[in-house]
């Protein structure tokens, strides 16, 4: 019996099946080392198999991660593209504005679309996140670069007004020269920061008014405050600050009539300079134009409200002033990157 079932079970062992052969090939990373070292076994060796076999794995990986996310990165093939810079990625960004828009023939899908302009927000570029009139000036200018302008002087020159009037950085650069009129010039932004400063002396008095009428009416205003919640904070929150804040706006209103102050380089140095505009109580200040000497090189500069820029009038041991900018009048402001400033 014993020898009988030895036999059998021999003889089921001849039939049995290899157990490498029911054993699933699963396509891990391990696998692919241990092909690689079997083929490599003969020829470098196990150690320069593995090391072969871990570059490629890891070249591959790294392929693919370059390939995601990345507008355009794969040609219709499926092979990588050389990667675009920051600037091409925001010119193709306008150049499917403009077509779109204006010359109503899409170079691109909505998919490649929001594919770029998604991508353009993560690289943390500001042309995917300007308004239409600051869009319709970037392609604008891009376009007359280009050699094709749609848009004519005076369009170009109000869309760029406009622009500086809301203090946008698309239109602000620095120092520059007007071919035109040979005048140098900057930009002029509004100072908030001074601005805000201006209401600090109305804000004390408002303050200390405040405090005296409370300790006069017996602290019933630090009652009110501290009523339970929610009064309290009704009473600060919906009563207190915004009277506050509006008797603070109408007292430095009275005293600073239109105040707004400007500051912007200096064309001929770089330095910063400050001016004001507005009234003084009763005594009436610049509204359009005001002079200032640049506190390091003397420069007579012109500050205009209406075009917020600086305009060099002289320089220190010229006695000729900027007639120019007198004879030329509102051209005299136009630059060379624009399409009236460069003729």
């Amino acid at each position: 019996m014993q020898s009988a079932s030895s036999s059998c079970l021999k003889s089921n062992r001849l039939f049995l099946p290899s157990r490498n052969i029911l054993q699933p090939v699963r396509p891990s990373r391990g696998n692919a080392l241990r092909v690689q070292a079997k083929k490599g076994s003969n020829g470098t060796g196990l150690g320069g198999a593995v090391k072969n076999a871990s570059e490629s794995v890891g070249k591959a990986l790294d392929d693919v991660d370059d390939n995601i996310l990345n507008f355009c990165s794969l040609d219709k093939t499926g092979k990588p593209r050389s990667k675009q810079s920051l600037g091409e990625k925001e010119a193709d960004f306008l150049d499917a504005l403009r077509s779109f828009y204006y010359d109503n023939q899409p170079i691109m899908s909505n998919e490649e679309f929001d594919n770029l302009k998604e991508e353009l927000q993560w690289q943390g570029s500001k042309v995917a996140v300007l308004s239409s009139t600051e869009q319709r000036f970037m392609e604008a200018s891009k376009a007359y670069v280009a050699g094709k302008p749609f848009l004519s002087d005076d369009q170009f020159d109000e869309l760029k007004q406009q622009l500086r009037s809301k203090n946008s950085k698309v239109v602000s650069q620095g120092p520059r020269c007007s071919l035109r009129t040979r005048n140098l010039y900057s930009d002029a932004n509004p100072d908030y920061l001074k601005m805000t400063l201006l209401n600090l002396p109305a804000a004390i008095g408002i303050l200390l008014g405040l405090f005296a009428i409370d300790d006069f009416t017996g602290f019933e205003i630090t009652k009110l405050v501290e009523l339970p919640e929610p009064w309290g904070i009704i009473v600060v929150w919906g009563l207190v600050l915004p009277l506050v804040f509006v008797l603070v706006n109408a007292v430095t209103g009275l005293i600073l009539k239109d105040g707004l102050i400007l500051q912007g380089p200096c064309p001929n140095c770089g330095e910063s300079n400050i001016t004001y505009f507005g009234d003084i109580f009763t005594v009436p200040g610049p509204r359009d134009t005001t002079t200032v000497k640049c506190p390091n090189c003397k420069t007579q500069l012109l500050f205009s409200n209406e075009r917020r820029q600086i305009i060099v009038q002289s320089t220190p041991g010229s006695s000729t002033g900027t007639q120019k900018e007198q004879k030329s009048g509102p051209a005299a402001g136009k630059d060379a990157t624009s399409p009236a400033g460069a003729s």
